[in-house]
């Protein structure tokens, strides 16, 4: 039987305190039970999985009308609205896995299970299913194929990197690990490419500051990363082999492995990941465009139920990592005639307590989660003093609590959700040869109230206010956040929100990276009278999604308007008092900033043969008045580095259960990109204006299995990068301007890959 779910109630009730809810998960074709389906009560964290007889239980539910809903990967979702009573209820759940699924469940718009199309703020999600299929080996290869998402790498000797959000720098954004504002300023420089994406289940983005749940400082917007976790015993073993512009090696071999036992009280997945890159020379010059690196992660997501209510979750991860850019890599650094060599040791982890109250429909949990990052570094041309340390440790805790109404004010259902969260973030950036100290400890205290009220069929509000207390400011902050949706139809939802923001004048990714340009280095430095920046934004959308038995289509539309208030700018400071050969990047605070746009979304799916899905944004980012980021250049009012149309494409192709062709595709706009004084052929300081570039992907798999040998096989053939768009203007020798770099992050590049599964 085709469909969204068929449901048979085995079981009425009569009106009492409290009863119990069990039933049995089943495919609707084979008929086998389904371990690990996800079961949840709409509008609560009251949930639990299937075990391995596919059956689960909720006890102690509350008499009256609640929604069950049930999901699993690869099955349509299922809803159904039961009256809970005297008698214990049983539910028998069938689900299709020939339905094509048009609404996943997420959690980052209102830290409740929500299937996507319910929520009132626009969550958009990226599945591993992409990852694998663009071939992606971090999370930094993946995250561009979002609407409004683009990526970019910033320097051509580390490549260090920074996600954008609707045309607003990567400072702009929250980067949170299973909803955790861990990801610290120094995590930013490097941490997109440090991540790998056998870590990943899925991303949620939500793009602008539609939610007060994460803080007022996610201004472009909120990426959460969500690690995977143990539904089923499985494990996978791959092996990758790359030639990046046909030559230079790029080799990882992964594991991940998920243990659960038979009742689902308890498992664990486990992943590692090893890499190893050799430095790229585009240009035949000696001195790489992108660096040698090496590199080894670990971690772990687990659960213990340690009641029938109580669920203890627990996750961790390090990392070591050496990158390595210039000449002569094999030499010593201060040997090379230019390097850039970071050695990162990252430890971090978190443990989450969820305790659920069926009877009074609530949900209280605390948390608290950490990151520390060493690093070790050496930015110079020749110079033996350029070495450096940096400790980073962001250390996050807090706790909230969620009810649900039903008849809330005499209609509809409610969600109030009250919490407490601090942070805490320590820096100290050091290189006593060039005099630079960055020193900052911060803390900040928030409280939430967030209502998440569903009026009717047609009208959901999410009103959030959120107070902080930052140690940095004198005065608390508080900043209101609204959304609004409504069901045109059962397929169109239309969302509008408002929301305000700050930003404190701390430290951010770009203050802790030191460039070379024309010989010497440039720096930034925080101006002592810098104070916070304020935001406003408005975004609107409309989401349309047809799902069919065979098919479903479906486009979102989006406009985004932010104005920011004594917006953060980075301006020339002359040249360093120390040593002239130097450069000081000052940052302050500027007049009014407005970045606006709006950006398109469109997707099918037929019989999961054949999926498609590709965006556009189109924007403009303005300052009030001139920048002057040098002081022989007339100033711009013009974000640089910020394209007015960026885009993307992906194309599946599965004709049966072993065969799969993928195309992706990633296309930048021109932007105005600075070229500093000093490189080969530039005697002056002057923007250029970069040519349109269209990055093009193609990937071939198939799944065999070996005789005799347990699990599946799958091979792989990919290219990256195909007709070879690279950056043709690189600059030459020691004396180049490093941040002159833009486009993709890397030339052609071929790949050969194998895995094993089971």
């Amino acid at each position: 039987m085709r469909g969204l779910a068929v449901a048979l109630l085995v079981c009425s009730a009569v009106s009492l305190e409290a009863s119990t809810l069990s039933g049995r998960v089943r495919d609707a074709r084979s008929g086998e039970r389904i371990i690990g389906a996800n079961i949840h009560l709409e509008g609560t964290l009251i949930g639990t999985v299937t075990d391995t007889a596919g059956m689960f239980m909720l006890q102690g539910i509350p008499s009256g009308s609640v929604r069950l809903r049930a999901g699993y990967i690869g099955y349509a979702n299922f809803a159904r609205d039961l009256t809970v009573g005297a008698d214990p209820l049983f539910i028998e759940i069938v689900l299709d896995p020939e339905a094509i699924e048009y609404g996943p469940i997420v959690v980052t718009g209102t830290r409740t299970e929500k299937v996507r199309t319910e929520v009132p703020v626009m969550v958009s999600v990226l599945d591993a299913g992409t990852l694998v299929s663009t071939n992606a080996r971090s999370l930094l290869d993946g995250l561009g194929y979002q609407s409004g998402v683009r990526v970019e790498i910033d320097c051509q000797t580390c490549n260090y990197s920074q996600v954008r959000l609707n045309g607003l720098g990567g400072s702009y954004s929250q980067v949170l690990i299973n909803g955790r504002p861990v990801f610290s300023a120094l995590s930013g420089l490097y941490g997109l490419e440090q991540i790998p994406t056998g870590m990943v289940e899925r991303i949620e983005v939500i793009r602008g500051g539609a939610s007060a749940l994460y803080g007022a400082s996610a201004i472009g917007g909120t990426i959460n990363i969500i690690t995977r976790e143990p539904r089923v015993n499985s494990s996978v073993i791959g092996f990758d082999n790359g030639w990046i512009g046909g030559g230079t090696p790029d080799r990882s071999l992964s594991l991940n492995t998920s243990m659960v036992d038979p009742d689902q009280r308890n498992g664990m997945t486990v992943f590692g990941t090893f890499r190893k890159r050799g430095g790229f020379d585009a240009n035949g010059d000696g001195f790489t465009e992108a660096p040698e690196i090496s590199n080894n992660s670990f971690g772990l997501t687990s659960f213990l139920k340690l009641g029938e209510q109580t669920r203890l979750t627990l996750d961790a991860q390090s990392l070591q990592e050496e990158r390595r850019g210039g000449n002569a890599l094999d030499m010593p650094p201060h040997k090379a005639d230019q390097a850039e060599q970071r050695t990162h040791t990252v430890l971090g982890g978190g443990i989450t307590l969820v305790h659920t109250i069926p009877s009074l429909l609530s949900t209280v949990s605390a948390y608290v989660s950490g990151l520390h990052t060493g690093r070790k570094h050496y930015t110079g041309v020749g110079h033996a003093d350029a070495y450096g340390t940096t400790e980073n440790l962001t250390l996050v805790y807090g706790a909230q609590f969620s009810r649900s109404h039903q008849g809330f004010l005499g209609w509809g259902e409610n969600t109030i959700t009250v919490g407490l969260e601090g942070q805490y973030d320590d820096i100290a950036d050091r290189i006593p040869g060039y005099r630079h100290e960055l020193v900052q400890a911060t803390q900040q205290i928030g409280m939430l109230l967030q209502t998440d009220w569903k009026m009717d069929e047609h009208w959901t509000i999410l009103f959030g206010l959120r107070g902080d207390r930052h140690g940095l400011l004198d005065r608390i902050l508080v900043h209101p956040r609204v959304n609004i949706m409504y069901n045109l139809t059962r397929f169109l939802q239309w969302r509008g929100s408002y929301s305000t923001g700050f930003r404190a004048p701390q430290a951010f990714d770009a203050d802790l990276h030191i460039a070379f340009a024309g010989g010497g280095i440039s720096m930034v430095r925080i101006d002592p009278a810098l104070r916070e920046e304020s935001s406003r934004s408005l975004s609107t959308s409309l989401d349309f999604n047809l799902p069919s038995a065979h098919m479903i289509w479906g486009f979102t539309l989006e406009g985004f308007h932010t104005v920011l208030n004594d917006a953060f700018i980075l301006e020339d400071g002359g040249a360093d008092p120390d040593d002239p050969a130097n450069a000081i990047l000052i940052r302050r605070n500027g007049g009014r900033a407005t970045v606006a746009g709006a950006s398109v979304e469109v997707r099918a799916n037929v019989d999961d043969v054949l999926e498609v899905t590709a965006g556009a944004t189109l924007q403009r980012s303005v300052y009030d008045r001139s920048v002057r980021w040098s002081d022989t250049v007339p100033g711009s009012v013009r974000f640089l580095r910020t394209p007015d149309v960026y885009g993307f494409g992906v194309l599946d192709l599965r004709p049966d259960d072993r065969f799969t062709v993928s195309l992706n595709g990633l296309f930048t706009g021109p932007m105005i990109v600075p070229h500093l004084a000093g490189a080969p052929g530039v005697p002056a300081d002057v923007l250029v204006r970069t040519p349109p570039m269209l990055e093009f992907g193609a990937k071939v798999s198939y799944m065999f299995a070996a005789g005799g040998i347990p699990g599946r096989w799958q091979v792989s053939a990919a290219v990256q990068n195909v007709f070879d768009v690279y950056q043709a203007d690189f600059d030459t020798g020691p004396y180049r301007d490093s941040n002159y770099i833009y486009g993709p992050a890397r030339p052609r590049t071929f790949s050969l890959g194998l895995q094993l599964m089971f």
